[in-house]
């Protein structure tokens, strides 16, 4: 069943919108929203749209209860409040003025607000990446972890061999401004991507047939966000901290006018073929980004081996004059403008259609993330502490309903073999509908081919999904809560080198090495005293190669304990003999 996705691209000057009603494997445009952000000054004296709404409704209920009990009351003061950027107060006016139902929102955030690092692991199961990926980036990172949000995807088998991971690190502090801004806007969304990794996704829809090595070149207000490309595989994505607002600076300190007038002039007049102050002044000013990009195709040269011959561009940046032209003879390769809507796209303004598909390409890949050809982009930076609330709620709701709905499964399954036998297709063919129906109503958007197959996998999913969320042991203990208390748990003094760890819902077991027996004990000590860990076990303790190696056993529940001690004190049978 199909259902209504809202994808949202915030930008520095405009907001863009495409709504989208998608099923299990198409993705149908409905209509593409835009809408100018706000000035500072023309929304400093505005309340956040969602408390504007509360006090209203503040100033409802006193009117009701002065009209009842016949006395005035008091007006509803508005608690002080930091005042959100302006990007807020656009959003909620889109929502408001096409009064927009949807039933997902999927965004990204800017490139620059993420450190992205490309690593090539031995697997792609993606909880144990989860599992080492601290570990890995520890000696990476020059920053503590702690303070980080991390998010990964994984793009496929490397070159090399294993499997090439994109990471993603985000002050935590950041994300969560982020998503409460959203919230003053009245939006909570399910999928948070970053902006340049959409554009790789509507690279992949618009340039299904481009084989060769290209760069998405998306030149914006601030920044100019770079996606490399080669052979529909993702090589890097970069951000450079160059954009329009440096152009209007410089062109409006030579002019001598404000910047808002040199935008203008930029947007409405300059051409950068013809030869006057404005171009000149403009092709002066783009040659610090020139540089930057240079340095970045000769990167993808030394790095990757790969030579990048074309570039999309794209972006309100883009549609300066003259600049696909500068762009090719001074870094030597082809030019082009990325088409982002695909024919017949339904558009909400009256915009020039250069200029709207220079905008909607990240706001069209979010809708069809985790669909059709993007079906395996999985990046979203709402997991962990940020985890998506309502995900989980529809998770446990959905297990309940699995249960009921497998019942009626399995009956009408049976009855479908006896409606069979007797020859009654046309009954038959009903029934399957039936069972169809019901099964989409437990799993939306996946038409299944056999359902009774289907069903229990996807039962297996949802508990596999479930157990992420945590409930290891009996103290609700996440799996990264399990690792991280036994990396803080070993003291600063001991040199531990962690070799092996197994981790279930049950038990915990680790192999490692340290310098002494004694520092063998201190850990097996120091576990013993931590919360959850209900009983330790030092299994084996030896001295190889002027190493000590060890292995523990950690029950995280009575019952696995219990069960190891029935088995030590199991008595063994007797064997009787008989003589003649």
């Amino acid at each position: 069943m199909a259902h209504l996705i809202l994808g949202i691209d915030i930008g520095t000057t405009e907001i863009k919108a495409v709504l989208a009603e998608v099923s299990w494997r198409d993705v149908n445009v409905l209509a593409t929203y835009v809408e100018p952000v706000p000035r500072p000054e023309d929304v400093a004296h505005r309340l956040p749209p969602m408390e504007a709404q509360v006090i209203a409704s503040q100033a409802e209920d006193l009117a009701e209860d002065e009209a009842d009990a016949g006395v005035p009351g008091a007006e509803p003061t508005p608690q002080p409040t930091e005042t959100p950027p302006p990007w807020v107060f656009g959003l909620a006016d889109l929502l408001k003025k096409h009064n927009l139902e949807y039933q997902e929102v999927h965004t990204s955030v800017p490139g620059a607000e993420v450190t992205t690092h490309f690593l090539t692991l031995p697997f792609d199961n993606r909880r144990r990446i989860e599992q080492i990926l601290p570990f890995e980036l520890e000696n990476i990172v020059p920053f503590n972890l702690e303070t980080m949000h991390v998010a990964f995807d994984v793009l496929g088998k490397a070159p090399e061999g294993g499997f090439k991971v994109m990471v993603c690190i985000t002050p935590k502090e950041n994300i969560k401004k982020f998503l409460g801004h959203l919230a003053q806007a009245g939006v909570d969304p399910k999928k948070v991507g970053v902006i340049p990794f959409s554009l790789y996704g509507a690279a992949t829809l618009q340039l299904p047939e481009e084989q060769g090595a290209y760069a998405l070149v998306d030149f914006g207000r601030h920044y100019t966000d770079l996606t490399l490309v080669n052979k529909g595989e993702l090589l890097n994505l970069r951000s450079i901290p160059m954009g329009g607002a440096m152009l209007d600076e410089k062109l409006a300190k030579a002019l001598s006018i404000d910047a808002d007038r040199a935008r203008e002039l930029k947007e409405t007049k300059a051409d950068l073929r013809v030869d006057d102050k404005v171009a000149q002044v403009l092709r002066e000013s783009l040659e610090p980004l020139l540089v930057r990009l240079r340095q970045v195709l000769q990167g993808a040269r030394s790095q990757y081996g790969v030579e990048i011959t074309r570039l999309y561009i794209l972006g309100r940046g883009s549609l300066l004059r003259g600049l696909d032209d500068l762009l090719a003879d001074e870094l030597g390769v082809d030019v082009a403008r990325f088409t982002s809507l695909p024919a017949g796209s339904p558009v909400n303004n009256s915009d020039d259609e250069q200029i709207n598909q220079a905008r909607f390409a990240a706001a069209l890949a979010e809708v069809h993330s985790g669909v059709g050809p993007l079906r395996n982009m999985k990046l979203n930076l709402r997991l962990g502490e940020f985890f998506y609330r309502k995900q989980r709620t529809a998770m446990k709701a959905s297990i309940r309903s699995a249960v009921v709905v497998g019942v009626v499964i399995l009956a009408l399954l049976l009855y479908n073999v006896v409606a069979s036998n007797m020859q009654k297709r046309k009954y038959h063919q009903a029934l399957s509908d039936q069972v169809v129906q019901i099964y989409l109503k437990a799993f939306p958007g996946v038409p299944p081919t056999q359902p009774l197959q289907q069903f229990q996998a996807q039962i297996g999913k949802t508990m596999d999904k479930y157990k992420t969320v945590g409930f290891l042991g009996e103290g609700d203990l996440r799996a990264l809560d399990v690792i991280k208390q036994l990396s803080e748990a070993i003291p600063p003094d001991i040199t531990v080198d962690i070799k092996k760890i197994d981790l279930t819902p049950d038990l915990l077991k680790f192999e490692g090495e340290c310098n002494a027996f004694d520092d063998v004990d201190k850990i097996e000590n120091v576990l013993a005293g931590l919360t959850g860990f209900k009983s330790v076990k030092k299994e084996s303790s030896r001295s190889v190669s002027e190493k000590v190696k060890f292995k523990f056993s950690v029950h995280l529940t009575d019952r696995e304990r219990s069960a190891a001690a029935g088995a030590r004190t199991q008595p063994k049978a007797k064997t009787k003999t008989r003589t003649k």
